[in-house]
């Protein structure tokens, strides 16, 4: 019982100090991103606010995608990719309409004409992989600031938990230990008053 708790309790401190670390990742990450001017990427995946309706109908002005990190040579004609522009000087997503040997041409779906820069490898930042519905309730997109101060409530919130974990722990080990001396106590009481019960009955018989 004491081995398959303590198991328990390794497993637990092991998983809470893999959230923790993973916790510190993302918002190292997001601080990071924030400096640089850049979309957070959390183990090669991103996720963005689409604020125009260049590639309608296939994103909309307003949908959050997620894309992955790839490289110039992962690329594709017709593939959905992210690029930082040089000219405009931010990330925009738009679609590969043609690849050539050391660069790509993209245009939004929306778009009469193919975008003005040639996409080089430097330029490509990740390939579209889905657009997440679910985040569509958050209308004008969801701040960094905002992003990171919940990352920053969700790390204190389970170093609060930590805490109280160990302060329940200590305080149930207590109580066990207490039960326990009180267990022997009480078994040794009960002893002592069978061995007497005993003697008693002896003592009788010889007297008898």
């Amino acid at each position: 019982m004491n081995r398959s708790f303590t198991i328990r309790q390794v497993i637990s401190y092991i998983l809470s100090i893999i959230c923790l670390v993973l916790c510190i990742c993302v918002v190292l990450e997001v601080i990071d991103s924030t400096r640089k001017a850049r979309p957070p990427k959390i183990f090669g995946i991103s996720v963005s606010y689409v604020p125009t309706p260049s590639m309608e109908p296939t994103i909309k002005a307003g949908d959050y995608v997620m894309y992955k990190s790839v490289t110039i040579d992962d690329v594709e004609k017709n593939d959905i990719i992210v690029y930082y522009s040089k000219v405009n000087d931010k990330y925009i997503i738009h679609r590969v309409i043609d690849v050539k040997d050391d660069y790509l041409i993209t245009k939004g779906d929306n778009n009469e004409i193919a975008d003005a820069e040639n996409i080089t490898s430097d330029m490509v930042y990740g390939k579209y992989v889905m657009t997440i519905g679910l985040l569509s309730i958050f209308s004008g997109g969801i701040s960094k600031n905002l992003i990171y101060f919940l990352l920053v409530i969700i790390f204190l919130v389970m170093i609060v938990m930590q805490v109280v974990s160990a302060v329940v722990k200590s305080k149930t080990e207590e109580i066990n230990r207490q039960n326990e001396e009180a267990r022997k106590q009480m078994l040794e009481e009960l002893k002592k008053e069978i061995l007497e019960e005993e003697l008693n009955k002896l003592k009788n018989k010889k007297e008898s």
